[in-house]
């Protein structure tokens, strides 16, 4: 092979900032073994052919790049020659000086190896953590980022693959007769006026209230001749078959525009290329908030990266744990059931809590979320729901699906009933302990004093079954404190998102034109991520362990103590399942 990569362990300086000598590259080489790699892409080689490069040589280096910081990859392959900087790059990966790839291997490489693969490869890093215990699955939190196509949007988004090739026939004779007409009637018509050909779009993707537009084939004016005529005027007469009417009045075709790709002269059929069509014809449009204004909503001509990310409490870090690649407009929900498979298909784990936001706000999932015996925490979309008081009260129980008391006092949690999946929820007579303004209120729409639920302990009392309401009711009542602080560790999500953008600049402005390419970039940024934060805790970790016995105040003690947990959240993360 052109090159060979061989696993090797070197010492490893953390200095005392948490930074590391030699930098990432030199600390993950040292503590991982990729030879697995080989193994896993070997039946994407053939026995028959030049020498090719280690397979984890061209791995690790595309790595590399993105540790170092280099979003272009001729950046990289500059100083990746160079006898001081690139050494190490090349140590590390098993390359040598006189075998330097070039882009187009690393572009062949990806493809060779494919989403499938690249898959495998991360959660054989994902289980590393695992045994280690730095990811233990038990909370997942679930979000998509999009990101643009390097291609531009032309102004459709229901194009088909027969956009590329559109055949319209008989159209020479249809133009010829056009041209005729007008010069019969040049007293009538103006010369100079622009003539355009238009062809009914071939796509059978509108919807039924969006008219299908028109496709123009070229436009064209004629006009008086300076001088003999262009060669490509002289041909495009010729093809029209009015060569001699035009030289008659001493007239030429001037095209303005054109769209044509192929003209067959014997049956006088034109072949075109929709001029609408991107480059990228996997892309679609997808819609977030504005980065700038969040009143407003901004439209992402691209793709929608989906991360699951497991939070862990006790360590205070977030790793991504799975990931998926859809167009920009595909529906995201469905891959809060596609990421959770991936992560149960590749490790043995538990899931206990998954976290969405209303995106995934569908039916399908909350039954697969309790089919897995976890609890779904996603926002509720109230879609065209009346949420006006009235009419809360009319139907029985507000926004959060707590329930109101016969005298229209809202009624509190008070347990979840298991075996019967129930929500319990009681007025615990709120009505005694109201002031006398609020007391005369009440009295004036409710004769407290007829309330037959004042005997019991607890007041009125109302069960909420979640079979009813499988949208609303939670295991976790919607609105209370416990609530809002599991939803609030879905901020880790926007952070993974964020740090593919910002932090690993991978899916910032990507150079990629279709769906195969924009995939396998989603995976190689899950990896990138999850190995910059995993060994980026260790070193800070160790940074802290080394000043530990120096610390007379308890204050770098302090910072190696695992965070504290709510115990509410504990009791659901540690509980046995039946």
């Amino acid at each position: 092979m052109l090159s060979h990569y061989k696993f090797k362990k070197r010492f490893v300086k953390i200095l005392p900032n948490g930074k590391i000598q030699g930098g990432l590259a030199r600390m993950i080489t040292s503590l991982v073994d990729f030879s697995f790699i080989r193994s896993l892409v070997a039946s994407r080689y053939s026995v028959f052919g030049p020498p090719p490069y280690d397979p984890v040589s061209l791995f690790l280096l595309d790595l590399f790049r993105y540790f170092g910081g280099y979003k272009n990859m001729t950046d990289f392959l500059a100083i990746l020659p160079d006898e001081d900087q690139g050494r190490g790059y090349r140590t590390y990966a098993g390359m040598c000086m006189g075998n330097i790839p070039c882009e187009g291997t690393f572009s062949v490489f990806r493809c060779r190896i494919g989403e499938t693969l690249y898959n495998e490869i991360f959660h054989v890093l994902v289980d590393i953590f695992h045994q280690l215990e730095m990811i233990t699955f038990k909370v997942l939190s679930v979000d998509g980022t999009l990101y643009p196509t390097w291609a531009r949007y032309k102004g459709c988004c229901y194009f088909v693959r027969g956009c590329k090739c559109i055949n319209v026939p008989q159209v020479i004779e249809k133009v010829r007769n056009r041209i005729l007409y007008r010069l019969n009637n040049l007293a009538h018509d103006n010369l100079g006026s622009e003539s355009r050909v238009y062809v009914e779009c071939p796509s059978d993707r509108f919807p039924c209230h969006i008219k299908k537009p028109k496709v123009e084939l070229f436009a064209f004016r004629l006009a008086f001749c300076d001088g003999e005529p262009t060669k490509e005027q002289q041909n495009t007469a010729i093809l029209f078959g009015v060569k001699d009417e035009l030289a008659e009045q001493n007239l030429c075709i001037r095209t303005i525009r054109s769209q044509v790709t192929h003209i067959d002269p014997l049956s006088g059929s034109i072949t075109i290329r929709c001029p609408k069509l991107p480059k990228d014809t996997d892309a679609r449009i997808g819609v977030r908030r504005d980065t700038k204004n969040p009143a407003r909503k901004e439209k992402i001509f691209g793709y929608n990266t989906i991360f699951s990310t497991s939070v862990e409490l006790h360590l205070g870090i977030e790793l991504p744990v799975a990931v998926s690649n859809i167009a920009g407009n595909a529906e995201e929900a469905d891959f809060l059931m596609r990421n959770t498979d991936q992560i149960l298909d590749h490790h043995t784990c538990e899931v206990r809590i998954i976290i969405a936001d209303s995106k995934y706000d569908a039916f399908k999932n909350y039954e697969y979320v309790r089919g897995k015996d976890a609890i779904a925490i996603i926002d509720y979309n109230v879609r065209s729901e009346d949420l006006k008081k009235e009419t809360l009260l009319k139907r029985g129980y507000d926004q959060n699906g707590w329930p109101f008391a016969p005298c229209g006092l809202l009624c509190r949690p008070n347990g979840f009933d298991e075996k019967r999946e129930r929500l319990i929820f009681c007025c615990h007579k709120q009505c005694l302990k109201l002031n006398a303004k609020a007391l005369e209120c009440l009295q004036a729409c409710y004769d407290i004093a007829t309330c037959s639920h004042l005997k019991n302990q607890t007041g009125f009392v109302k069960h909420m079954y979640v079979k009813d309401l499988p949208r609303l009711l939670n295991e976790i009542p919607r609105g209370t404190k416990r609530y809002r602080m599991i939803k609030g560790l879905r901020s880790s999500s926007e952070r993974t998102n964020s740090g593919a953008k910002t932090d690993v600049e991978i899916l910032d402005n990507p150079q990629v034109l279709n769906r195969i390419r924009a995939n396998i970039l989603a995976q190689i940024a899950a990896i990138v991520l999850l190995l910059k934060r995993a060994f980026s805790f260790i070193a800070r970790i160790s940074a802290l362990l080394r000043k530990l016995c120096h610390d007379k105040t308890g204050a770098i003690r302090k910072k190696l103590t695992l965070s504290p947990v709510a115990k509410s959240i504990l009791n659901i993360i540690n509980r046995v399942r039946e």
